[in-house]
């Protein structure tokens, strides 16, 4: 809705404009122009600026114009033009509107209002000029008497002004005054040189200055180069140095130089702290990782150096109290901020038991979620955090990158603990002693990764009851004796001040931070990448044929995939499975690992299926030759003569015949083969025996044949 008296101004044109008359029955309004000298009222439909405002090409801002100006401030003679001249438009405005507005009345108005108060047409033109930019209220009939005698401008001088120079010839210059000219020089060489990433310093931008504009090219020796003209007739460093500092931007200059991210952490304006934020403990809680100054060694052979160990901590913004802690070997990512939020829930008087460090709840009485955790995109963003913020109601707040002034608290903690451990601890980093010829501090490390846990958990407890420097101690906590221990401000700030700190099972978080997948339900087992888990619980009373559906929800460890947890379909817990004995090869390894196996298993699959298609290709052209040969072979023999009723009524006697050729030819054990010989052939006489012949010429002949038969070579 268009509202008379307000200011717009065009997103595109950056031009501003001032409604001064609307009528909504003839969809007409017309506005001027705030930056015009003698502004003429412009006549537009209401619907066109209603157009241009819902497509943002159009925005209202405030009125630049607007002050409260009490009349005690102002002396009589400006009083009094006001009055005149509020009192000449109060009699034209309202009455002759249409006509001022209009742009064949209005100059012949202005002509009548000239002659009728005895002044000039061009003081009546700026009269109304004013009052229409201004606001029209009597305020904007004040004339701009504070603009007299031009303050903060500089003044321009045809004649060199400041302390002549003391070393000068008689034909030179006494110098150059800084005027507008060289101004514009000294800008231009501070945007182009000065601002910039290369941090040139301030007086090689002056030797640029010079370079640029007050030298000329030459060729020597067939180069090109330049030369001073004059060095009289140039700006002195002294007048380039006083401009610079007169006009300049020191937020600009870093900005520039350093960039965005530099200033925002180093030189912006601090005007609160982070507990602001934080009335009471539990609200809002600081997240972070950084590699330990310190090298440590593997814990199954201490020959073997590992680097150094990642620590996440957390920390409350109220009371300094540091709520959970993690070292481990993740780099920055949810698999370690899983692991310090596990801390964060956990008792902190079993957790340090792990560690043999026996505590009191008392003494370390944090185990509940905040409301808010600030983290820096590092470890706390992606799928895995998702989990934690729907299913826990726990915000997570992410700072930009580089922006380590957002997480203050946590940052200082971390120089604290690192300092404590380089200094006194074997294999810690000594970054400023490191010199040629000194020993390798990596080579000293001496301590395993459990024992820098244990060191780290000393240390956080020693925070915990130590006491905090400038800690902004409140009037209640002064009247309560709180000392700035972060234990004290912890339990007071629980008694006293509102808190939002929720208890919760340990389990239950960590099946709401752990990933989820699905698997498949199978006869009793749950699939998962292709491992088969199971349940006593899922067999009881056939549990397993119960399930709805063939897919499941299981929680898992990507570090170790040996067991996992499937949520239970209808909400009411979830079920430990464990992995099945045929598939213990693979108790130890991470998801990744079972991944990367399941994609060679395939690639392997596929180059066996290749070479399977190729030979099933050659054994489906076998079978065609041999179909085809056989239905030739057939057909060449099948009687034509006999019916189909005949063969099919013999089909049982055929198999009965066939099956006792077919024994013969299968039996397993076969009549040995002989390797004798042929018997030579024997050649009779030519001559005819009588068959009255005696017997004893037979029998010759019998025992002839007789021994040629021994006479044959034995095999």
């Amino acid at each position: 809705m268009i509202v008379k008296n307000a200011v717009y101004q065009f997103v595109n044109e950056n031009d501003r404009i001032r409604i001064i008359y609307t009528s909504t029955h003839e969809d007409l309004c017309a506005y001027v122009h705030l930056e015009a000298m003698l502004v003429v009222p412009v006549m537009e439909s209401i619907s066109m600026i209603e157009k241009d405002l819902e497509s943002n090409n159009l925005v209202e801002i405030m009125d630049p114009f607007f002050q409260i100006i009490e009349d005690s401030s102002l002396s009589e003679v400006v009083r009094r033009k006001r009055e005149k001249s509020w009192g000449i438009i109060q009699q034209y405005w309202e009455p002759r509107k249409i006509e001022l507005i209009n742009c064949s009345t209005r100059m012949p108005l202005f002509r009548q209002i000239s002659e009728h108060c005895n002044i000039s047409i061009m003081t009546v033109r700026r009269m109304f000029s004013r009052f229409w930019q201004r606001g029209m209220t009597p305020n904007a009939c004040i004339l701009d008497y504070s603009n007299s005698g031009a303050p903060g401008k500089e003044k321009s001088f045809s004649v060199k002004t400041g302390k002549p120079r003391m070393a000068r010839k008689k034909d030179d210059s006494l110098g150059i005054n800084a005027d507008d000219q060289v101004k514009k020089q000294f800008e231009v060489v501070i945007n182009k040189y000065y601002r910039t990433k290369q941090r040139k310093s301030l007086y090689a931008v002056y030797l640029q200055l010079l370079e640029d504009f007050y030298s000329v090219p030459v060729k020597e020796n067939g180069e090109m180069r330049r030369i001073l003209q004059n060095p009289s007739n140039v700006p002195t460093y002294g007048q380039f140095y006083y401009w610079f500092k007169k006009n300049d931007n020191p937020g600009l200059n870093i900005k520039k130089r350093a960039g965005d991210k530099e200033y925002e952490l180093t030189s912006r304006p601090i005007l609160g702290d982070a507990r602001m934020e934080a009335p009471g403990p539990g609200f809002r809680y600081q997240i972070d990782a950084t590699p330990n100054d310190l090298h440590i060694v593997s814990e199954i052979d201490r020959n073997k150096l590992i680097g150094r160990p990642v620590i996440y901590t957390i920390i409350d913004v109220y009371s300094r109290m540091i709520t959970g802690v993690y070292v481990g070997l993740e780099e920055n990512s949810w698999s370690g901020a899983m692991m310090v939020l596990d801390s964060m829930v956990a008792d902190k008087a079993e957790l340090c038991a792990q560690y043999g460090i026996p505590i009191d709840n008392e003494i370390w009485p944090s185990s509940q979620l905040p409301e808010v955790i600030i983290a820096d995109r590092g470890e706390m963003k992606g799928h895995g955090v998702e989990n934690l913020i729907s299913s826990f109601k726990v915000t997570i707040e992410n700072t930009s990158p580089y922006r380590g002034d957002l997480k203050g608290i946590v940052e200082r903690l971390f120089r604290t603990i690192n300092e404590k451990m380089r200094t006194f601890l074997p294999g810690g980093i000594m970054k400023d002693f490191r010199k040629r010829g000194d020993p390798d501090y990596r080579l000293e490390a001496k301590l395993t990764l459990s024992e820098a846990r244990k060191i780290v958990f000393l240390a956080a407890i020693e925070h915990n009851l130590g006491s905090i420097d400038e800690y902004p101690l409140t009037p209640d906590m002064l009247r309560d004796n709180v000392r700035p221990i972060p234990l004290e401000i912890w339990n007071w700030g629980i008694a006293n001040q509102k808190g939002c700190l929720r208890k919760v099972d340990q389990l239950t978080f960590r099946l709401g931070i752990l990933p989820r997948g699905k698997a498949t339900m199978s006869r009793g087992a749950v699939i998962f990448h292709k491992l088969e888990y199971g349940a006593s619980e899922l067999l009881a009373e056939d549990n397993h044929l119960k399930v709805a559906e063939n897919k499941v929800d299981v929680v898992y460890d990507p570090r170790n995939l040996r067991n996992i947890y499937m949520l239970k379909p209808d909400g009411g817990g979830s079920i430990l499975l464990n992995l099945l004995d045929k598939n213990e090869a693979y108790a130890n390894f991470s998801l990744e690992d079972v991944l990367e196996m399941n994609k060679k298993r395939g690639v392997l699959k596929r180059s066996a299926d290749e070479d399977q298609l190729a030979i099933s290709v050659q054994l489906h052209q076998e079978i065609k030759k041999i179909a085809k040969a056989a239905t030739k072979a057939t057909n060449g023999q099948l009687d034509t003569m006999v019916s189909n009723a005949k063969r099919l009524r013999n089909i049982r006697e055929n198999r009965a015949e066939e099956k006792a050729t077919q024994r013969k030819k299968e039996t397993l054990i076969s009549p040995p083969v002989s390797n004798d010989k042929l018997a030579d052939v024997i050649s009779f006489p030519d001559t005819i025996v009588d068959s009255t012949s005696n017997s004893s010429t037979k029998e010759s002949m019998i025992d002839l044949i007789r021994r040629r038969r021994n006479e044959r070579p034995k095999e």
